[in-house]
């Protein structure tokens, strides 16, 4: 018959001290050192990998601890109590992702530092400041299933949005459009009013110039775009610091973008040459 460690390892290949410490105890008060010797006994038996500083993972019996694989969405997922995946990490969970990554990357309101575990990096980001003075951080979040485990995770809509607004945290410019350039389906509505959210002109002119690119494929309605062009820059911006050569100034969103990224002809575009 199964211990109560033997079942919870089983419902947890990733888990919090906190989590353990609960489970463990159940009924019964154990001390803080109890729990402690417990937890590094496992962990020097192989039964329990730590990952970072109160994180750990489960490691299956007979499973060798150095190359067992634990789940990089996992990890990212609990690496704080309200991690959610997000940017890169995003588009890689829902398989819209051009490139593979080992850089992972979720939003929380803590102050989390960058830890690395094994071949993969996990950067923890803060939720944009304008959500946060609407009280809006969790708009547009889902939860899924890993492993059995509730992970929180960006919706598409709003993942496309996120990296438009910091593109280095979507890998950069030819990866996020080659990577949104596979989504085939999208709540457009969604994207629109998340763009709004975040109260960032240049961004709005950025998702309006996706938009406005990919119109017949997404089925974007015109009054969307209409929408969206009210609150563009009111003078030129570029799309962002580091794309400043080479770039075209696009007179229905008032933003300067790289020659690369414009895959519609000056005629029916409204950049000026």
């Amino acid at each position: 018959m199964a211990t109560t460690l033997q079942r919870f390892l089983r419902k947890n290949p990733i888990f919090t001290y906190d989590i353990f410490a609960q489970a463990i105890s159940g009924d019964h008060a154990r001390s803080k050192n109890t729990i402690k010797a417990l937890l590094a006994h496992h962990i020097q038996q192989g039964h329990i990998i730590r990952v970072r500083r109160r994180l750990f993972a489960a490691v299956p019996v007979g499973a060798d601890p150095k190359t067992y694989p634990i789940n990089p969405y996992l990890v990212a997922g609990y690496a704080t109590s309200d991690a959610v995946l997000a940017y890169h990490s995003a588009l890689s969970f829902y398989q819209m992702a051009y490139s593979a990554s080992y850089r992972f990357t979720y939003l929380t309101q803590y102050q989390s530092s960058h830890f690395s575990f094994r071949s993969e990096s996990y950067e923890g980001v803060r939720f944009p400041a304008s959500l946060v003075q609407q009280h809006q951080e969790s708009i547009f979040i889902h939860t899924e299933d890993v492993q059995g485990l509730n992970v929180r995770v960006t919706s598409l809509e709003r993942t496309l949005v996120d990296v438009l607004d910091k593109p280095k945290l979507g890998g950069g410019w030819e990866e996020i459009w080659r990577s949104l350039d596979m989504i085939d389906r999208i709540k457009i509505n969604q994207v629109a009013e998340y763009a709004l959210l975040l109260n960032n002109a240049t961004t709005v002119a950025k998702v309006g110039f996706y938009l406005s690119q990919r119109q017949k494929e997404l089925n974007v309605p015109a009054d969307v775009l209409l929408e969206l062009q009210k609150a563009c820059p009111r003078s030129p911006h570029y799309i962002d610091h580091t794309a400043r050569k080479n770039g075209k100034l696009l007179d229905d969103w008032n933003i300067i973008v790289p020659k690369t990224l414009i895959i519609k002809s000056s005629a029916t575009r409204g950049y000026r040459q």
